[in-house]
């Protein structure tokens, strides 16, 4: 069976070296095919380029191909594929927490205000609602944020009901009843 990995390069390239161990450590399976040892995957990977040339390394994930992509763009397409879990991963500079799946991400997305992280809006692809997902994205940031320092606050009706399942989650991040109904259109 050939694997949903193909990395084609030179079997002296330091850099296909840094993609075999990556996907090595992330318990992928791969083909590596040399371009400078058989010409059919040089033909293969010239194949892949409009100008046929042998750009190496390039990866094949489930036909998408990547060149040179940095080891964290290189576990978004694995996750993608759903060859790879990295788990819960936190975006700092997108200010988000995110699963990176398809057919599109899933994520919780903060601001600061005030030295507060402000939890605004979880987004789950639309054909995935329904199936737990939200829940399980949220309690996941939920239990990353459980021991951080600063205050949290949530304006986000579903994960502030999420919150209300556990009394230590209504404490962090200070969820009342009372919040929840006015929220819902309650009284």
């Amino acid at each position: 069976m050939i694997p949903d990995v193909t990395i084609f390069g030179r079997d002296d390239c330091k850099k296909a070296r840094v993609y075999q161990r990556a996907l090595e450590e992330r318990g992928v399976p791969y083909h590596f095919a040399a371009i400078n040892q058989d010409p059919e995957a040089a033909a293969a990977l010239a194949a892949l380029y409009v100008d046929g040339a042998l750009k190496a390394p390039t990866l094949l994930i489930k036909g998408r191909r990547l060149r040179n992509p940095t080891i964290h763009d290189l576990e978004k397409v694995l996750a993608r594929a759903d060859l790879f879990d990295p788990g819960l991963v936190h975006e700092e500079k997108s200010q988000r927490f995110v699963r990176y799946m398809a057919p599109s991400d899933a994520f919780v997305s903060y601001r600061w205000r005030d030295g507060k992280m402000i939890l605004g809006h979880i987004e789950v692809d639309p054909s995935l609602r329904g199936a737990g997902l939200g829940t399980r994205l949220a309690t996941e940031v939920f239990n990353c944020l459980q021991e951080s320092p600063h205050a949290i606050r949530l304006t986000c009706p579903f994960l502030r009901r999420v919150a209300m399942t556990r009394p230590d989650w209504r404490a962090k991040f200070q969820v009342h009843v009372n919040s929840i109904n006015t929220i819902a259109g309650g009284t």
